[in-house]
């Protein structure tokens, strides 16, 4: 049995090809595909060419094999600990509500369960969207943030280069992370450890995400994979300068 890992960089193009492929005319038996770009019709159309099992952001509502972390449950950890800093406006940069962001918008969820189980009001000024997970598009968010007549003093990114592109901006507005706004990101990237501050993270274990999805697509490959199923890995909390002072 052959697996292919393949980088696409999140081509539309790039994702169509390889599951375009059929697996009886390929060298590979399956594949493990982190999709950015394609649809959920593309993907019913292209999967039974060969076996995959989908990675990463986006969730297709329970049609195929997928590997993540719970995003609801992390966002919401990510928040209670702002939460149990101290800070109190609390605000959140990711969200997409639109039909390719069904990640950012279970963290969103989780974001809005912790504010109010902890008694929070959710103030929809505080709760900025961004179309990708890119830096420019954190600090971005953060300088509209700030522009607010009550500043939040602590923000939930949706990803770690929110997170930093976040921070970029609160130093530019000469303003301190931690001490003023304090920022959290999720991923865990190797970038994050060393920001300044380093930055505060929710890293999904990649190593059992890795395990997991080749473990599944063997048991598709083999006939003994049940229906498509949303398989949970787990995650930690990275405590670190972006929220407590170093």
């Amino acid at each position: 049995m052959c697996a292919s890992l393949d980088q696409t960089d999140g081509d539309g193009d790039r994702e169509r090809e390889l599951l375009g492929r059929d697996s009886r005319a390929t060298m590979f038996d399956g594949l493990l595909l982190s999709p950015l770009s394609i649809s959920a019709d593309e993907l019913r159309e292209r999967a039974n060419r060969v076996p995959a099992v989908l990675l990463g952001e986006h969730i297709f509502n329970g049609d195929f094999h997928h590997v993540a972390i719970d995003n609801v449950a992390a966002a919401r950890e990510a928040t209670n600990h702002l939460h149990a800093l101290g800070r109190r406006r609390i605000a959140a940069i990711g969200d997409q509500p639109y039909s390719t962001g069904e990640t950012a918008q279970l963290r969103t969820i989780g974001y809005r369960q912790a504010l109010e189980r902890a008694g929070l009001a959710v103030d929809e000024s505080l709760v900025v969207p961004t179309p990708r997970f890119h830096r420019h598009l954190g600090a971005r968010a953060m300088e509209q943030l700030l522009a607010l007549p009550e500043p939040p003093d602590a923000v939930f990114c949706y990803n770690d280069l929110l997170a930093i592109g976040a921070m970029h901006a609160v130093a530019r507005a000469g303003l301190r992370v931690p001490e003023d706004v304090a920022v959290i990101g999720v991923d865990g990237i190797q970038e994050g450890e060393y920001s300044s501050p380093t930055l505060t993270t929710i890293a999904p274990d990649k190593a059992h995400i890795a395990r997991l999805a080749v473990r599944t697509l063997a048991g598709i490959i083999e006939g003994t994979a049940s229906s498509p199923s949303e398989a949970r890995a787990p995650y930690r909390l990275l405590i670190r300068g972006s929220t407590v002072a170093e």
